[in-house]
Formats: C-alpha cells, structure tokens, sequence
C-alpha cells in the first residue's frame, strides 16, 4: 500500500470507512437467521463460488458466480445475513488466494457499500414484497442494477487513482461484463422468489448456469490453446492450422504465401553459461522483436524450444526474404539485460525462408524446405538466411544459389588454427604477454568487451562443430555396425529366401504392409520428428516370423517410411535402418526364430515369452540407441534422456509383446485373414497410445509450468535478498563518505582472489557477501570517530577496533546471514595472532576471513584518503610482500599479486593491445575454477 499515492490511499481509507458504518448499521439492527441450514448452505456454496472465479477475455478481468449467492441472499435473508454471507465469501477467499489485505479489504468494503444500496433501492420500490406484482420485478431488476453499477463504479475509481486509467482504458463500464454481473445478481435473486413456491424448480433455474460458466470459460481456454505461455506468441497446434487454413486459400485464388522459420543460435550455450532463466530472458526479447519486425496479418508462433515459425499470407518470396533479413540484423544489434549477467547479451539467429511453388504443395512440404534451408544456414556458419528455391538455395545477403546439400554438408569446415586454441590456452599466453611486457598503456573498454565477445563466439562456433562431428561420428558407427551384422548372417539370409512358399511370400508382403500402415499413422511425441506408433508390433511380427530376411526387410521398410512421412535427411534414414538392423539380430540370436520352423512352435506359453522378451529387447535397444545419439548431440546423460522420454513406454511394449504373438498366432492359423483380424486391435492401441501420450504431455506442461514459476520466484526472492545486501553494504559506507562504494570494491577483490585460490562456488559466495557486510559493525561506531580527519587516540582506536566482534554479533540472529558470522569477526586477525577481536592465528581463522583481511587491505591501498593518496598497483605488492606471514596469509597474497601484476601492466599497455588485456582481466578470475 505505500506504493500507492496519497490521493489513491485516501480513496482506499474512505471506502473502508463507508463499508465499515454501513456494516455496524446494518449489524445493530440486529442479525436475525431464519433458516440456520439454507444460511450455512449459502456461506459454503458463496465462498466455494467466490474462489472458482472465472477468467474473462483479457487477463485481468474475471467473473464471478458467487453473484448467484449474493443475489439469491440479498432477496431471501435480508439485509444482515446477505451481508454475512458476503464477507465470509471474501475471507474465505483471502484465506485460500492470499492478496493483498489492503486489496481484499477494499473488495469487502466494495461489496457491503454495492449490496446495501441494491437493498435499499429494492426496498424503496417493493416495500410490500408482493412475489406477484410487478413491482417486485422491477425491483429486482432496478436493485441487482444498482449493486452492479456501484460495484463498477467504485472499482473504476480505484484503477483511474492508481493506474491513470479511465473508465473506456479499464473498460470497467463495457457492456459484456456489466450484463453477465446484471445476469448474474438477478438470476440469482429471481431463484429467490422460485424458493418460496417450489425449491425443487430450483434445479431447473441452475441448468443453465454450466453452459454459462463454459461460455465464459471460452476466451481464457482460446488463450491457453493458441499462445505460449513463456513468450505470449501463438502456439505450434495454432500456426500450423492457420498455416493449412491459408494455404487452402492461397491454392483457391492462386495467392502467393511464403513461411521462415527461424532458430535461435547457440541458446545451449546462453543457457550453460548464465542459467536457463536468462535463456528464457533471451527468448522473450526476441519474441518481442519478432512480433515488432512483421506485418499486422502476419503470424508468429513458437514452434518448439528456440525454434520460431513466421506466416506470411500475400508475401512472395523476395518479401519474405528482406523481411527475414530485416529481422536477422535487428536480433544481431539487439542487446538483452539478464540478471546472471552484469554486460548485456548478444544473440544471433539463422532462417529458412519457402513458398508455395504449385498447387499439390501440402503444409508439411514447404515446411520442411523452409527447414532445410534453415538447417543449411546453420551448417554455413549460422547467422545468415537462406531462401529454398527450385532445389536450390539463396542467400538473402548476395542472392546466389548455393548447391542442395548431400552428404558431404553433415562433415563440418576445418577450423582455423585460431580457433583451434582453446580458451585457457588464449588466457595462459595473455597473462605470459602481460608480465613480459609492463610498458603498455589502456584505452577502450568497449574494444575489450567486443574481444570478448568474439572469443567467446569462437569456442561456441567450436564446440558446435565438434559436437556435430561427434553425431555424426555416431551415426556413422551404428551404420558400419549394422552392415558388419548383415554380412555375419549373409549365409542365413540366403538361405532362408529359397524356403518359403508362395503363401508365407503372401503373409511376409501383408505384414511389410502394416508396417507401413502403422508407422505412416504415428503419433508425434514431445519434439518434431519424434513419434511413437505400433509399428512395433508388425515389425518384431515380421524378424520373428521370417527371421534374417524380416530384419533386412522390417528395417528397411521401416526406415524409408518414416523418411517419406518426415522428410528425413539421409543420416536419419542411416540411423533408423541400423537401429532395427542390430535390434533385429539380437533378437534372431537371442529368440532363436530364423523363420523356417515358426509353424512348428507347440508350446504357445514359451512362444508368449520369448515374443515378449523379444519386444523388450527392440524396446531396450532401440530406445538406447536413439537416448545416445541425444546425449552426444546435447551433452547430456544418455540415461537421463532414456529416463525422462522414454521409460514410461515399458508398459506398453510389454503390451505391444502380446499383441505381437495374437498377430503370429493370427497369421499362423489363419494367413492374411488372421493379419487382417489384428488391423483391429492395432488401430485400437493406437487410439489408447494417443490418450495417453496426450495425457502424459498434459501432465508434463503443468510440472514444467510450475517448476518455471518456482525458479522464478526462487530468483525473485535472491533477487531481493541481492538487493537487501547491496543496499545494506552502501548504508555502511555512508558512515564515511570518504570511502563509498568500499564494500562493493571489497567484495569484488575477494572474489577475484577466492577464485584464483580454486575455492569452491559456496565459499566464493559467502565471501562476496561477508565482503559486501564485513564492516556493518561500524554501524555502531560513532560517526565522530569514523570521519576524525586527525589520527585517532589510543582509546578511539580500541573502539574502532570494536567494529569486527560488534559485526558478527549483529548478523547471528539472521537465518540467512549467520554462515558469515566467523567471517566478519575474523576479518581483521593477523596470520601471527596479534590481531583483533580474539588473537587467533594461522589455519584457525577461516580461509574465508584470510581472504577477506587480504581483499579489505587492498581496497583501502587503492583508494584515496584524506591522510594520503592511493597506491599504485607496484606499492601495494611491495607492501602487501612486507606483511604476508605477519598479518596476511602468504598463500592469499600469491593469488593477490597475480591480479595487481596484471592490473600494474595494463596501466602502462599501448592503445593497440588494451582490448585483449581487459579480456584477460576478467578472464582470470572466470576461468580459473576448480
């Protein structure tokens, strides 16, 4: 409430006293309940109401039915229990929502003001209450009115005092919301009148109060199902249905349409290095540049993870193209502000950019060539946009073709020798340049930054390219495996071609066929590309039933298959194919079905469980292998891929197993008839595998959701206590205007050290924040001794050196802060215990402290004060050399030296050579972690 202005407060404190007399008028003239059960019946069902609130077509607007109670209260009960059941309503809302309590007092105070006036109202127009006069419709409706527009009216007030927004910005007084509470409050008094008669009829006067609740329901759920929640874009379900909508269009007058699609680059590295909120950050800065970069009909969605699509209806293709590059350059000038990060960040995107060329053109073919084009972009050194044209490509920066890719594009460029370098490798010969040469000078800042920058673009570009070479290096492998195991079976597999009969030719062509059938109808999973489908069924059917012969032909099939449907670039077909080629022949040996004595199994329960152990097998193996590919390509646990995508499938190979057997077992006795009677339980399964992987991304949306709105309360809540300690760190230094902003220098100087000396990331940061804290004793020095110009006395001196154990003592009663506490008393004990407050010596001062006392010293050489100038970078090692041993510990002051010698060279460095010092500045204390 102290944000708000005093105008706005004494608004708030008028309306609470209005309700407040309003309310004690209404109590002293007594609270007479009638009918205790229909009272406590109202209560529950107003405050169970009152909670549910309906979200209305913008996010701040709501509507509630607990109008249905009230209205039906204010009739029935009279004036002092309608009141009653309005304010438990209220509380039992503030107990569950928990607002504000200056907000849910104003709606209290609202509410009992809106009711006593519609009461009054209705009163003075029906006085007799004659249920079968007009008089009392008009005084319900006249009365409900009244309750609705005061109820408004007093809200708009307190938007146009707190926000400046008038009445037509708040649209407080738009007509849809005024008549569903109008609606609301009369329905609900009317079934007032219904109760007196015949309270059974009150069932027929509620039925439409779902189609209604629904209905208002509808804007919220459009919202949800066509925008990303993180970045407020539409959705992949919405584009791709405007996409087929407009493309229906475009084909019907022959209108042209063109789609980019565009990828943000590296964010994997964003994420690694400043934390997946700051990533998050990026992706909301860019999807408000996209969205101010298009046309007003156009349409832009997130199409999954860093992924965004844009549709351009009536664009041709050279639109597209200066439009893609329009907002390439406005990304790549962009800066974006994260909280992990004290520079802002620069980002790059690259783009894909196609056309409908003809008419037998569906969504998914210009997709992919919008992909493929983006997908080459990327492979050309990112940040660029190319456009799919004719087979070919055009760069949108010199618009010259460039060859469709084949083979040889998934083989990165060679690097550079400078690219070669790692970046310790840079650090190491930079900090060798600085101490070999002290005579240069500094000049830009901005320079260092760009360097890097460009450094740290450089090892990104790098490690792109290496972890490519190591998929496709995988790929390659599981291809040269697949065709070492055909050429150990070859022998099986010639001779099982000549043992079959023209029939089992029939059921082996009927089986390649499902397999078709199956995959072609599958079920996308959580990313594109992905799908589950019961093509399982047929194929472990076909390696079992036709042993080497079903493998080399399931996996074929298989493969091309799944290619057509997704267009599939050549190392997806590779991997697919050598995928079921391995999982098929450990099958075959483990199994032992090589086909030519299947129609002789007798005993069907050990038939059961080795088609069961050999679903498992195709399950494991299969899932393994695409789990292993993932976690090269995004250096992640392959087990952790497995986990998350793919164990909660086990139930349903198991399943999968049985229906494989009825499907052998079909084919057995039956031949295609018995094939042709599984299409049925297949088509079956596939509608459960719908069901439930609907259920299950549901179920996931929602943990994530809420993992988001955890992380981000948990770093508004660090953000706070951030800020809590810088501001407390600037009130200390206010005690001596001679030395602002000490604490932050402090602060800043050991952590620098406390990384040097490989300490961990916990005790690094508890000495940033003892640094920013470890004079807050001097808050209970006084000022006079604190600001003395002169040299202090004896005394004044035992006093100031009060300020270390006065320092710890104030911050042991914090939860938060007490791990700081033997940091900040021991900040000023020297290495030989001669020091203060408790003499201690050598390792029992924390190594926190040591580095503390050693950061503090430094500071105070390198500031001015009255008494003296500041120290250059040479006097202060000098001085720091003469007490290492003494006051300081020796180890803390080695790491010390390293950065003053650098600070010491870059003070005499030449204007050419400043941008790589600074880089090296920083990066010494970045880098060298444990």
């Amino acid at each position: 409430m102290k944000k708000l202005s005093r105008l706005t407060r004494l608004y708030l404190i008028f309306i609470y006293a209005i309700g407040a007399v309003l309310l004690f008028r209404s109590v002293s003239l007594g609270i007479r309940i009638a009918e205790p059960v229909l009272f406590a019946t109202l209560c529950i069902l107003g405050s169970i109401l009152h909670i549910l609130k309906v979200e209305g077509a913008t996010n701040r607007s709501h509507y509630t039915f607990s109008f249905l109670i009230f209205g039906f209260a204010m009739l029935n009960l009279g004036s002092g229990p309608a009141l009653v059941v309005i304010l438990l309503s209220n509380l039992a809302e503030w107990v569950w929502n928990r607002p504000p309590w200056f907000i849910q007092l104003f709606n209290m105070s609202c509410y009992v003001i809106s009711a006593q006036v519609a009461i009054l109202v209705y009163s003075s127009i029906s006085p007799l209450e004659i249920p079968t006069s007009w008089q009392i419709i008009l005084a319900i409706g006249l009365g409900m009115a009244s309750f609705t527009f005061m109820n408004h009216l007093i809200i708009g007030m307190v938007l146009w005092l707190a926000r400046g927004e008038s009445f037509k910005q708040s649209g407080i007084f738009d007509l849809i919301p005024l008549l569903i509470d109008l609606t609301m409050l009369a329905i609900g008094a009317s079934m007032a009148l219904v109760w007196n008669y015949n309270p059974y009829a009150l069932l027929i006067f509620l039925a439409p109060a779902y189609p209604l609740y629904m209905s208002l329901r509808i804007p919220a759920l459009e919202r949800q199902t066509e925008t990303d929640q993180k970045t407020g874009l539409y959705n992949h379900q919405y584009f791709m249905a405007q996409f087929a909508n407009e493309l229906v269009r475009a084909n019907r007058y022959d209108r042209p349409l063109s789609i980019i699609m565009a990828d943000l680059d590296l964010l994997r590295n964003i994420n690694n290095t400043y934390g997946h909120l700051a990533g998050d950050d990026v992706l909301k800065g860019v999807a408000a540049i996209l969205r101010q970069t298009v046309r007003d009909y156009d349409i832009v969605a997130r199409f999954g993870g860093e992924e965004f699509s844009i549709l351009m209806p009536e664009a041709e293709m050279e639109k597209a193209i200066e439009r893609a590059e329009q907002i390439r350059k406005a990304i790549e000038s962009a800066t974006f502000v994260v909280s992990t990060s004290v520079d802002p960040i620069k980002v790059t995107m690259s783009f894909g950019i196609s056309r409908r060329e003809n008419f037998e053109q569906s969504t998914d073919e210009i997709l992919h060539h919008a992909d493929t084009a983006l997908y080459r972009s990327k492979l050309s050194g990112r940040n660029k946009s190319l456009a799919y044209v004719n087979n070919s490509f055009l760069n949108a920066s010199s618009i010259e073709p460039e060859s469709r890719p084949g083979l040889d594009d998934f083989s990165s460029s060679p690097e550079t020798a400078e690219e070669q370098k790692s970046t310790t490798e840079y650090l190491a010969a930079s900090i060798s340049y600085l101490k070999q040469n002290p005579d240069t000078r500094a000049e830009s800042e901005d320079e260092a930054r760009q360097s890097e920058a460009n450094m740290k673009e450089t090892e990104n570009s790098r490690q792109s390219r290496i972890s490519i070479r190591k998929v496709y290096g995988y790929i390659t492998l599981l291809g040269l495996s697949a065709i070492v195991a055909l050429f150990a079976i070859r022998p099986l597999l010639m001779d099982s071609i000549s043992a079959y009969s023209a029939a089992d030719w029939m059921g082996f062509a009927a089986i390649a066929c499902t397999i078709v059938l199956t995959e072609w109808f599958s079920i996308n999973l959580y990313v594109r590309n992905t799908s589950l489908s019961t093509s399982a069924v047929p194929i472990i059917t076909l390696i079992i039933l036709f042993g080497p012969l079903g493998t080399l032909a399931a996996s074929a099939i298989f493969a091309v298959t799944a290619a057509i449907k997704f267009r599939s670039p050549f190392n997806r077909i590779v991997f697919n194919f050598s995928n079921h080629i391995i999982a098929g022949i450990i099958i075959n040996l483990v199994v032992g079905g090589y086909g030519t004595d299947i129609g002789r199994w007798q005993f069907p329960a050990l038939e059961l469980i080795l088609v069961l152990v050999a679903s498992l097998i195709m399950f494991i193996c299969t899932t393994t292998l695409i789990s292993i590919g993932i976690g090269i390509d995004l250096e992640q646990s392959p087990y952790g891929v497995w986990k998350e995508q793919y164990q909660w499938m086990i139930p349903y190979y198991l399943g999968i197993g049985f229906i494989s057997f009825a499907l052998m077992f079909g084919y057995i006795h039956a031949s295609i008839l018995g094939i042709l009677t599984m299409i049925i339980p297949l088509a079956l399964l596939r509608i459960s595998q719908v069901q439930y992987v609907e259920h299950t991304r549901v179920v996931v949306n929602e943990i994530r959701k809420k993992n988001q709105e955890l992380e981000k309360r948990a770093l508004e809540i660090s953000a706070m206590n951030e800020g809590l300690l810088t501001t407390l760190s600037e009130i200390i230094d206010l005690q001596d205007p001679d030395v602002l902003g000490h604490s932050k220098r402090v602060s800043k100087h050991a952590s620098d050290i406390a990384r040097l000396l490989g300490l961990n990331e916990k005790q690094i940061d508890l000495i940033r924040k003892a640094g920013l804290l470890h004079d807050i004793g001097k808050l209970g020095i006084s000022k006079e001794i604190l600001t003395k110009p002169a040299k202090l006395t004896p005394n004044e001196y035992e006093i100031i050196k009060k300020h270390a154990a006065l320092g710890g003592e104030l911050i042991e009663n914090s939860p938060s802060l007490r791990s700081l506490v033997s940091i900040i008393r021991h900040h000023h004990e020297f290495f030989n215990g001669k020091g203060y407050p408790d003499g201690i010596s050598g390792k029992e001062i924390a190594i926190e402290a040591r580095v503390i006392a050693v950061a503090d010293a430094i500071e105070a050489m390198m500031s001015d004060r009255p008494y003296r100038k500041a120290l250059k970078p040479r006097e202060i090692i000098e001085e720091l050399g003469r007490h290492a041993g003494t006051q300081f510990d020796p180890l803390v002051v080695s790491e010390a030296v390293k950065l003053l010698e650098a600070v010491a060279a870059i003070e005499n460095m030449p204007p050419s050579e400043i941008a790589a010092a600074k880089v090296t500045h920083r990066l010494i204390t970045n880098l060298q972690t444990p």
